[in-house]
C-alpha cells in the first residue's frame, strides 16, 4: 500500500517574513539540494515543507520520523507488507491515492520517490534513530539508493534527477529526538525557521478562523503577554491562538476581558500549557485581564481612547496604552467599538479617527 500525495495550492498564509524563508528554501531545492527546516514546535515547519513541495509541482511522498522504525521502513521489504502511517489531519490540501502493489518486494515511499523523481517530505526525521537514516547518505550524495540483496532485482536504484527531499526537525533538547549524524547534515542546507512574528500569527488567525483583524491582534497580544509573564520569553503560541480564535468565532464570544466565556476560554487554553503551578499561572492571567487604570469620570474606555486619538491622530497601540494607562486588551476592545461605529478610518502604521 503506497500513498502518493498530490498537492492542491491554497490555504498557505504568506507574510514578508514567511516569504523570505520560503524563497530561500525554494532556491536551494531548484538548484538540486535537499533542505532541512529546523525550529521549535508550532513554527509551521511542516506546513512550509508542504507549501514548498507544492511549488515544486511533483507528487509528494510523506514519511514521519519514528523511534521504532527500521531501515526496511525507509527502503522497502521482502515480506510484501509495509508499515503505514496516517497523514496528520492538519494537512488539508492533499489528495490521497492508494495503489495496491502485488509483488514480493514492496517499495517504500523513499524508494518510490527516488525512482520516480517525486518530492520526499520527511517530517521530524530526527525522531528516527541515526542508523535508520544512514540509507539517505548515498541517495543524497552519490544519487544511488542501496537496497538489500535480492535475486530478481538490482541492489541499487539510480536516483531520478527530479527527486528532491525536504526534512523537518525539532531542536535536540526536545523529548524523543535523536542526535543527527554530521554526515547527513553535511548533505543538507539547514534553515532555522524563526518564531512567527506577530503579523504572521495575526494573518494565520484571520485566514484559518475567519476572525477579524482586531480580534486576531488582541488574541495574539494576550497570548504573547501571558508567555512573557510565565516564562520570560515568547515562544510560538500559535496553536493556543488558533484554539482561542476558532472557539470565539464559532460561538460568537466577545473578545474582551469583561466577557466571562472569553476569560474561561483563555484560562482553559493557556493555564494548562504553563509550567507554573495552576494557581500562579491563573493569577498572572488575571493581571492581564485587569485594566491598568479604571475608567474615570471622563467616560468609558472607548470615549477616553476616541478623545485621545482626536488629539493624537496617527498614534499606535503603544502610544495609547502609555498615554492613557490602559491595557492592550482594553485598547483593542475600544478600537473594535470605534470600527463598528464607523469613526475609525485607518489602523496601518498609525490610527486615525473621524470627528463625530
Amino acid at each position: 500500500m503506497t500513498t502518493v500525495l498530490q498537492m492542491r495550492p491554497g490555504g498557505f498564509v504568506s507574510t514578508p517574513g514567511v516569504e523570505r524563508v520560503a524563497r530561500r528554501a525554494l532556491r536551494y531545492l531548484q538548484s538540486g539540494f535537499s533542505v532541512h527546516l529546523r525550529g521549535p514546535a508550532g513554527t509551521g515547519k511542516t506546513t512550509l515543507a508542504m507549501h514548498l513541495a507544492n511549488l515544486l509541482g511533483r507528487p509528494v511522498m510523506l514519511i514521519f520520523g519514528d523511534d521504532e522504525s527500521s531501515s526496511s521502513d525507509l527502503i522497502g521489504n521482502q515480506s510484501g507488507y509495509t508499515r503505514k502511517k496516517v497523514v496528520d489531519n492538519f494537512i488539508h490540501s492533499v489528495v490521497k491515492i492508494e495503489d495496491e502493489l502485488h509483488q514480493t518486494w514492496v517499495d517504500s515511499r523513499l524508494t518510490l520517490a527516488c525512482r520516480e523523481g517525486f518530492t520526499l517530505v520527511y517530517d521530524e526525521f530526527n525522531r528516527s534513530r541515526p542508523e535508520v537514516n544512514n540509507v539517505l547518505l548515498s541517495a543524497l550524495e552519490e544519487k544511488l539508493l542501496a537496497l538489500p540483496p535480492g535475486a530478481n532485482r538490482s541492489e541499487y536504484i539510480r536516483v531520478n534527477p527530479k527527486f528532491r527531499a525536504i526534512f523537518t526537525s525539532n531542536p535536540q533538547e526536545y523529548c524523543g529526538v535523536h542526535d543527527t549524524q554530521d554526515a547527513l547534515l553535511d548533505r543538507l542546507i539547514t534553515i532555522n525557521v524563526p518564531e512567527p512574528d506577530r503579523l504572521t500569527k495575526q494573518e494565520i488567525l484571520v485566514q484559518k478562523t475567519g476572525i477579524d483583524r482586531l480580534g486576531a491582534e488582541q488574541i495574539v497580544n494576550l497570548v504573547e503577554d501571558f508567555q512573557l509573564k510565565t516564562t520570560g520569553e515568547v515562544s510560538s503560541g500559535l496553536r493556543s491562538c488558533l484554539m482561542i480564535a476558532k472557539v470565539c468565532q464559532n460561538h460568537e464570544i466577545t473578545i474582551t476581558s469583561q466577557d466571562e466565556d472569553f476569560r474561561d476560554l483563555c484560562t482553559d487554553v493557556l493555564v494548562s500549557r504553563s509550567k507554573l503551578p495552576a494557581t500562579k499561572a491563573q493569577a498572572l492571567l488575571e493581571e492581564l485581564f485587569t485594566p491598568a487604570a479604571p475608567v474615570n469620570s471622563q467616560g468609558s474606555a472607548v470615549e477616553m481612547i476616541y478623545n485621545y486619538l482626536l488629539e493624537h491622530q496617527g498614534s499606535t497601540l503603544g502610544d495609547i496604552e502609555q498615554g492613557l494607562g490602559v491595557s492592550r486588551l482594553e485598547t483593542v476592545a475600544a478600537l473594535r467599538s470605534l470600527v463598528a461605529e464607523g469613526v475609525l478610518t485607518r489602523l496601518g502604521e498609525g490610527i486615525h479617527v473621524l470627528p463625530r
